[in-house]
């Protein structure tokens, strides 16, 4: 079977999840390789694919040059509600292309000869949105490369008592606002904590650091641009007290994932099952009062869902493709 999975090659989560699932299907057999769906010389190389996997898109024009029966898979990266936020802003500035995000999910919702989502609480969603006998969005276990995750040691300890780790992608759904606002809170009975936030891009300091200079957070938070790779990323997860990924609504993330298989304690809403801890979602005052009380040891740890291996998500998706195939 040769797979070729369409994503754009930007260094996303999204991207990872694609690169680390085509290595970890072609280790099953068969081929499976990666295409990007914005450079129109090298789609030739993949009009032979069996199975075409969409997690951006899949380009129109390549649909009439494919030489076997044409089989797609839609996976549903983000949340619907980012989707539909980011529709409405982008569309708010005239804008296309991602602006168009809810309709290319409604297409594959209804042309893709399946779906695949990583989340129960999206699937629950997706599923309302198909016609009646179309074929349910298939839930497969999002899982990441635990012999990798599991490895390494702390090159030392981050600076801060506790040093917390946050870099999440910052798309409003994930971005650190709530817990830069609680942090003036927190190290009022830890005056030595220091948070260290990274993923800051360029373009969002305007708004971040005159307003967390001024509420008073930047003064014990160290905030960069800075994006890890693997090694330094693994580093730093081993490396600090406490990784906190705060994404709404409790969902999973890649991230998350990753931290966890490294024996990380993680903070998340409520909802995460891989998380060590949960808090709540709303006033940033309680959000600090339940940080304050972890970090106090105050607050057992949960009994952590095992991370998935990125090995039983390709097996997964694998059973997927057969059972689409003619």
């Amino acid at each position: 079977m040769r797979c070729v999975h369409w994503t754009i090659t930007n260094g996303s989560g999204m991207h990872r999840v694609a690169e680390a699932l085509a290595k970890a299907e072609t280790l099953l057999g068969g081929e499976s390789v990666l295409a990007d769906p914005g450079l129109p010389a090298t789609w030739d190389a993949h009009v032979d694919a069996d199975v075409h996997i969409i997690h951006t898109h899949f380009p129109d024009a390549l649909a009439r040059r494919v030489t076997k029966p044409l089989r797609l898979v839609w996976v549903g990266h983000g949340t619907p509600d980012h989707v539909f936020q980011s529709s409405v802003e982008a569309a708010l500035q005239g804008a296309y292309g991602h602006g168009d995000a809810i309709q290319l999910m409604l297409h594959w919702l209804k042309t893709a000869h399946a779906k695949v989502t990583f989340w129960p609480r999206h699937k629950w969603m997706y599923d309302r949105m198909l016609t009646v006998g179309a074929r349910k969005v298939d839930l497969v276990p999002l899982g990441v490369d635990t012999a990798f995750w599991g490895a390494g040691e702390s090159a030392g300890k981050f600076a801060g008592e506790p040093s917390v780790l946050t870099c999440e992608n910052p798309h409003y759904f994930k971005w650190p606002y709530d817990l830069l606002v609680a942090w003036i809170e927190i190290v009022r009975t830890f005056p030595e904590a220091r948070l260290h936030c990274g993923y800051l891009p360029n373009d969002m300091h305007r708004a971040f650091f005159p307003f967390f200079n001024a509420l008073g957070s930047s003064y014990t938070s160290y905030m960069s641009p800075t994006v890890f790779d693997k090694l330094n990323l693994r580093n730093a997860l081993r490396s600090t007290d406490f990784f906190c990924g705060l994404v709404r609504y409790g969902d999973l993330n890649h991230l998350s994932l990753e931290a966890t298989a490294t024996g990380a304690k993680t903070i998340s809403y409520a909802g995460n099952p891989h998380a060590t801890y949960w808090v709540r979602d709303g006033d940033q005052r309680e959000l600090a009062e339940q940080l304050t009380e972890i970090f106090r040891g105050n607050v057992p740890p949960r009994v952590v869902l095992p991370v998935p291996d990125i090995s039983a998500t390709a097996a997964a998706m694998r059973a997927v493709y057969e059972d689409i195939l003619p």
